[in-house]
């Protein structure tokens, strides 16, 4: 089905995500500062995610985490770890109703 909807449309050609985005779209992406929380997800074996920008981008933006899932590909919400994922956003959702103070903090642990 996705397939399907994407042939169909025009204006998504095959091949352009291998393409380099353009120098003035990065500018006014990373140039804006965006004053509310923000969960970003990324897998650790994601070949197309550059994961030194990420970390920049949250590092630069003010309500911003940056959660990597280990062995999660592209699409870290249908991978294999995709309950983890919907954990994570879960607990994200419950810390924004919380003031961004987390609901749960782990103070020991011997693993």
């Amino acid at each position: 089905m996705h397939r399907g909807v994407l042939t169909g449309d025009l204006a998504a050609a095959r091949g352009a995500l291998a393409v380099a985005v353009p120098g003035a779209l990065l500018d006014a992406a990373y140039g804006g500062v965006v004053d509310i929380p923000q969960l970003v997800l990324v897998g650790d074996a994601d070949p197309l995610a550059d994961r030194e920008a990420i970390a920049r981008a949250v590092k630069a933006a003010p309500k911003a985490r940056l959660a990597v899932v280990h062995g999660g590909h592209h699409d870290v919400l249908n991978d294999v770890q995709h309950r983890s994922v919907a954990a994570e956003i879960v607990s994200f959702l419950e810390t924004l109703g919380n003031k961004l103070v987390p609901v749960i903090s782990v103070e020991s642990s011997t693993w």
